[in-house]
């Protein structure tokens, strides 16, 4: 079953909203896993910012507003 685009997903209900505003609508599955691993400690710093953006090079602004959140909060 297809959820319902009026529904958040799992990542973005989990995430504070500082960091919510920071996502796109739909995020590349290889970013989603970096972000993840960031998130909880597994990934460094300088790691999410290099490889966060891989799959899709508009993700530069979203990792800089990540971090930005991230350490805001």
């Amino acid at each position: 079953m297809r959820s319902s685009s009026m529904e958040l997903s799992p990542i973005k209900t989990a995430l504070d909203p500082e960091v919510v505003v920071c996502l796109p609508d739909r995020l590349h599955p290889v970013s989603r896993m970096f972000l993840e691993q960031w998130l909880v400690g597994d990934l460094s710093t300088a790691e999410f910012l290099r490889w966060f953006h891989m799959p899709n090079s508009a993700y530069l602004e979203v990792a800089q507003c990540l971090l930005k959140a991230v350490s805001a909060g």
